[in-house]
């Protein structure tokens, strides 16, 4: 009987150390999932993911030989046929001083009758000595003789009644500094103190950029116009910091028209909110965020996006299909540069034909090589699937937007017109930090809407800033010609 006893507590003992192992075993695979995918965050930088290139941080710099950019084969600086850029004699100088040599510089004999053998010309090209000039408007008030009602002088365009106020010029130079070159508004009032030995206060700033971007609702109008009616256009977002909140950046831009659009969202009800998507007919560009596939606009996939993502699987875990993969969407861009230096419009049925079937046959071994992992026993919700699976559907899911470059040449590669408009906004918030209120933050992006446009376009952009000045901006050189 004591015998019988002493199997079954071992046998108790032995079940509950089944179950203790099991356990463990379970546990020990949870932390190698969650170790592997600690270090495959790890291993993302700017060559191999969307993370931008300053999330980097101080490790080893990314290497040169990982670029997606191939080389030119073009030796740096200007290329030949370049037309170089330097500074010329004018016909007319603005001051003319001429200098006369006193004595012979060898002897010291007197020059002063000695007839002159040739002049050569210096010209200096500098800025005068900078200082505000004060204009005083005397605002004659007379008393019609019929009725007895006062009336007042007209003050020009862009003067106020105030009794002392900063002009036009100078007020756009501030709007300049700030909005454009992003300076602080410390550092503008700095500037225009040093440079015009006056006391510019921070609150002059903001009432210039306020003054500025108050008339330019009608223009802006007329910029998401001429963006509905592109037939492609680049979308991309970003965060921006508002209030110390995460609010989000939204831009729709093509080659000659920026909009910006800051809220508090990211998805449709921002998209909504700028009014371009809803009623767009022609192809969006963007990434690969979800709210985009809701309109019933074409759309179009970065595929420079999907380069990164097919980095990363094949350095991380080394399966030959992303590395394969890779290699035909660059084959794929360099027979579209080719057809495209030919005048062609797209490539050949055939063509689309066999790329699609590569492209397929490529995206099937690696569905393969990466099986979906199996239902979970005891928990909710199905398993994460591994990055590779995940990046393999969408590009499973999304391959006519994807390979949509080489049906329509009018489709860039790229969303690049997008992420370069973004570039400048994400450092002024690096420079600034965030904006204090949403008026502020909006009226930065309705001027840097008109600037962007109007840099675009060729319009000098101190012109274009003085005339907000005045109340009648200029508009798009491709507005003004309709």
């Amino acid at each position: 009987m004591h015998e019988e006893e002493r199997i079954k507590a071992l046998q108790a003992e032995n079940e509950t150390l089944r179950l203790a192992l099991a356990e463990a075993l379970a546990g020990l695979e949870e932390a190698k999932a969650r170790i592997k995918q600690l270090e495959d965050q790890a291993a993302k930088d700017s060559h191999n993911s969307s993370k931008p290139p300053s999330t980097n941080g101080l490790r080893e710099p990314v290497r040169k030989t990982q670029s997606l950019r191939e080389a030119s084969g073009k030796k740096s600086g200007g290329q030949p046929g370049h037309r170089g850029k330097t500074l010329m004699m004018v016909p007319t100088p603005d001051h003319l001083i001429r200098l006369t040599p006193p004595v012979c510089q060898h002897c010291q004999q007197e020059l002063a009758h000695v007839s002159l053998c040739r002049a050569e010309r210096v010209q200096v090209f500098d800025v005068p000595s900078l200082e505000l000039a004060v204009t005083e408007y005397q605002v004659e008030v007379k008393q019609c003789p019929c009725c007895h009602a006062e009336t007042r002088a007209a003050l020009p365009a862009g003067i106020s009644v105030a009794a002392v106020q900063y002009g036009p010029n100078v007020k756009t130079l501030a709007v300049y500094l700030s909005c454009l070159h992003l300076l602080p508004v410390g550092r503008v009032c700095q500037i225009l103190s040093d440079l015009f030995g006056t006391t510019f206060s921070q609150g002059s700033v903001l009432s210039a950029c306020q003054q500025s971007a108050a008339v330019l609702f009608p223009v802006l109008q007329r910029i998401k116009t001429s963006l509905q009616e592109c037939q492609v256009i680049h979308n991309d977002e970003t965060g921006f910091r508002v209030e110390h909140q995460l609010w989000w950046l939204h831009v729709a831009a093509t080659s000659l028209w920026t909009l910006y659009l800051v809220h508090r969202k990211r998805g449709g009800e921002a998209t909504d909110a700028m009014g371009i998507l809803p009623t767009f007919a022609g192809t969006s560009i963007h990434d690969g965020l979800n709210t985009y596939q809701h309109y019933a606009c074409t759309h179009a996939l970065c595929v420079v996006h999907f380069l990164r993502d097919l980095t990363f699987i094949w350095e991380r875990f080394e399966q030959q299909w992303a590395k394969d993969m890779k290699a035909l969407l660059k084959e794929i861009k360099a027979r579209v540069d080719a057809a495209r230096l030919l005048q062609a419009t797209a490539l050949t049925e055939s063509e689309q034909a066999a790329f699609r079937s590569r492209y397929q046959a490529l995206v099937q071994t690696g569905l393969a090589a990466n099986p979906p992992p199996s239902e979970r026993t005891g928990k909710r919700g199905a398993r994460k699937k591994s990055e590779p699976l995940n990046l393999l559907v969408r590009m499973q899911q999304y391959h006519d937007q994807i390979l949509r470059f080489m049906q329509d040449f009018a489709v860039p590669f790229d969303n690049n017109q997008a992420e370069a408009d973004l570039r400048m906004m994400k450092l002024r918030q690096k420079i600034s930090g965030c904006f204090r209120t949403e008026a502020g933050a909006v009226l930065f992006c309705d001027l840097r809407s008109y600037l962007s446009t109007m840099r675009k376009q060729g319009v000098h952009l101190l012109t274009a800033l003085r005339s907000t000045m005045l109340g009648s901006p200029l508009l798009p050189p491709l507005l003004a010609a309709e």
